[in-house]
């Protein structure tokens, strides 16, 4: 009875396993690439069929802000069959899973540092402070800057952080190097010569690899950067 149980249980684990195999991915985000970014270039890069959900009158059907019976508060969520996932960390490691981003040498703790430190130094650091002039050139000119982006080209086995084949970790940060040029570095570097991304080539050699790729340079979805920085802090800069 009990290799019976045994069997019956392995039977419905495969089925639900082929269920979750053969479900149309769908990623709740605003409409804007931003932090869902990482998981539209995975999901283009692999021609993985997906439906991109911005509106959030249906937002609902996902997350508990708006109403959603699950443990996913905010956007960006993966939802992958019965399994929903958000946090744009998480989401994004477990989609580069789910498309077979996790070529030899990848290991899922090291991952999960990664991501962690790229949110840190794009999000937790320079993201506080670009919204002042000053404020910004003195984060950039400054020591922490440099220390937080060599310790991510630390990470990087090259070209991509585990050798010859991109992960999930690669695609999370060419989405924040990619949002960060629109945005704020090409235009700081067109204004005033300021080109804070040179000094790190590993950083700079994901972003090129993964964005010069067909599924990057085709893209034609609607989804776009945030807006640029103003033009008044780009101004204030030299003060």
């Amino acid at each position: 009875m009990l290799a019976v149980n045994i069997l019956t249980c392995c039977v419905s684990t495969v089925r639900a396993r082929r269920r979750l195999d053969m479900s149309k991915i769908q990623v709740y985000y605003w409409p804007m690439l931003a932090r869902g970014a990482s998981l539209v270039r995975m999901l283009e890069h692999t021609g993985t069929p997906y439906d991109y959900i911005s509106d959030s009158s249906r937002f609902g059907e996902a997350m508990s802000k708006w109403g959603a019976p699950t443990d996913c508060f905010a956007p960006p969520v993966v939802v992958d069959g019965d399994f929903v996932v958000s946090q744009s960390t998480a989401s994004c490691l477990y989609l580069g899973n789910k498309l077979g981003l996790e070529p030899m040498g990848f290991n899922v703790f090291k991952a999960q540092q990664h991501v962690v430190d790229i949110v840190d130094t794009f999000e937790g650091n320079l993201g506080k402070s670009n919204e002042h002039g000053p404020t910004l050139k003195k984060f950039l000119e400054g020591e922490r800057w440099p220390m937080l982006m060599k310790n991510l080209e630390a990470g990087i086995k090259g070209p991509f952080y585990c050798g010859d084949a991109p992960c999930a970790v690669d695609f999370f940060l060419a989405a924040h190097v990619d949002s960060r040029k629109a945005t704020l570095f090409d235009p700081l570097n067109a204004k005033h010569g300021v080109d804070a991304l040179a000094p790190f080539p590993k950083v700079l050699t994901v972003w090129r690899e993964l964005s010069s790729a067909d599924p990057w340079k085709k893209y034609q979805g609607p989804l776009q950067h945030m807006r640029p920085i103003k033009d008044e802090i780009l101004d204030a800069y030299p003060a």
